[in-house]
């Protein structure tokens, strides 16, 4: 573990710099004998060190850690969203992007238990693994390291499995090995379907959709109504119709052709859903930072950065995208 090498964003030419590290530690000394060593070191180096562990670990790891304890931002950077992994990963992409690039690189440790965010008690071993699939897209090309801890004595086979399938390498003792077992993001996202979005009740208003530029004009018009009706300001507003627009004009271009668009509006909170009886094949759109240089692929990516939250899922009726903002 002590081995592991300073990355820095000055090596976006080379190797991806990020890196996904998997702990499955048997008890407290062991995961301190991994962890103090490389995160004293990232410390020293003036790295960007968050960790969201639990109480009891926070409390040995400052022991062990003693002064350089003082140098880690306790809980976690992307503030997890309990029923979408995808939202929770492009937060830590997005927060890690702006809080790093001064140049300094990034070090996330994270216990499993803790990804769940307030639902932590009804957390799930699919929902982890979908965090940490939806990271390994999102924080692509960041200078970033990432460490899921996993206490053996909590592992159940799934556990153990998702462990295996989302971290390219393993640590073992002190020793970090290449995983055999890792899978590629999209394919064990597509074993994961992405939840549905939970049920709000009827909507506040419903319009359906289909293609035609008239069509985008009152979308835009009526999303900038329901934002303003919200008390939203005018940058977010302003953010919620680009956002809508983009989700709308895809499901057009790459979807049916035509949907259904319905939102919820309550003092400070706009949301929006998008349903149509197309097939996507993937719930990933927008994970990855496109290309500087590419020209397409950039609506969903804009999306996610624009809203608090932006969830796609699939179900045999079709593919639906909801977009919540707030003030």
């Amino acid at each position: 573990m002590t081995g592991a090498p300073h990355r820095s964003p000055a090596t976006t030419a080379g190797p991806d710099p990020f890196r996904h590290l998997g702990v499955v530690h048997h008890g407290v000394e062991e995961l301190l004998d991994a962890l103090a060593p490389l995160l004293r070191a990232a410390v020293t180096r003036g790295d960007l060190v968050w960790a969201a562990v639990d109480e009891a670990a926070r409390d040995a790891l400052e022991r062990r850690l003693g002064s350089a304890a003082l140098g880690i931002l306790w809980g976690e950077p992307g503030q997890p969203y309990s029923y979408s992994a995808q939202t929770t990963a492009a937060r830590r992409a997005d927060r890690l992007r702006t809080m790093i690039g001064d140049g300094r690189a990034g070090v996330i440790l994270c216990d499993a238990a803790t990804v769940g965010g307030p639902d932590a008690d009804v957390f799930a071993a699919e929902c982890w693994s979908g965090v940490d699939a939806s990271c390994n897209l999102a924080l692509t090309c960041l200078p970033v390291t990432l460490i899921c801890l996993c206490d053996a004595a909590r592992t159940s086979d799934d556990t153990e499995r998702f462990l295996r399938w989302n971290h390219p390498e393993l640590v073992v003792g002190a020793t970090v090995c290449p995983n055999p077992r890792y899978r590629d993001p999209a394919d064990v996202l597509a074993s994961l379907p992405a939840p549905p979005a939970p049920a709000l009740g009827p909507p506040s208003q419903e319009q359906s959709f289909a293609n035609g530029t008239a069509t985008l004009r009152g979308i835009r018009a009526w999303t900038k109504r329901h934002g303003l009706e919200a008390g939203l300001d005018p940058e977010r507003t302003e953010g919620l119709v680009l956002a809508v627009c983009e989700l709308v004009s895809n499901s057009i271009e790459h979807g049916a052709g035509h949907g259904t668009l319905s939102w919820w509006v309550r003092p400070g909170r706009v949301v929006a859903q998008i349903d149509d009886p197309g097939q996507m094949s993937t719930t990933t759109p927008g994970l990855r930072r496109p290309d500087v240089l590419s020209v397409r692929g950039r609506g969903v990516w804009m999306a996610r950065q624009l809203c608090d939250l932006v969830h796609l899922w699939t179900t045999v009726g079709g593919t639906h995208a909801r977009l919540e903002i707030g003030a």
